[in-house]
């Protein structure tokens, strides 16, 4: 006995394969149509979050991130949370001075020094990236050897944005 694969099953007496064959047809034909709808509005200057797919007006500033894909403020927590684990240290920490820049630039976020004393806790509602020094270059020491100001010797500041 042959065994019959679920195409040919499906197809049984053709009928069935040529309204198959139609259906992908149409499906295929949906799909560019909606390739140039979207194509006509990156035209337009209508940018996608690569993430959500949901559309933004680019002369919105900061509605996206732009880090060689497009991520919208809303998504940007998640999609850090997976990015950042997956990057060697010196691109994580060129893109977490961009990160850091635009969340402060374009989104009231705030630079928090680190504190050894104090216990650092963020509200559900907020977003932190903990980011190298660009005072010192994360080494914690400026001129002469002394403790940097801007992150009290750590290397790090805590940049922290509503989400």
């Amino acid at each position: 006995m042959e065994a019959r694969s679920e195409h040919e099953t499906l197809r049984g007496n053709g009928t069935t394969g040529a309204a198959e064959g139609s259906i992908f047809e149409t499906i295929a034909n949906l799909q560019r149509d909606l390739n140039a709808v979207t194509d006509a509005l990156a035209l337009l200057g209508v940018r996608r979050c690569s993430q959500c797919k949901q559309f933004f007006s680019s002369t919105e500033p900061g509605a996206l991130f732009d880090c060689g894909q497009l991520v919208c403020y809303g998504c940007v927590p998640d999609w850090w949370t997976t990015v950042s684990a997956k990057l060697s240290v010196p691109q994580r920490e060129k893109l977490e001075g961009k990160i850091s820049s635009w969340l402060r630039k374009y989104h009231g976020a705030e630079v928090v020094k680190e504190d050894k004393n104090a216990k650092s806790e963020i509200a559900p509602h907020q977003f932190q990236i903990v980011v190298h020094c660009t005072e010192c270059g994360g080494s914690g020491k400026i001129l002469e050897g002394e403790r940097c100001r801007f992150c009290n010797g750590f290397g790090t500041v805590r940049v922290v944005a509503n989400k």
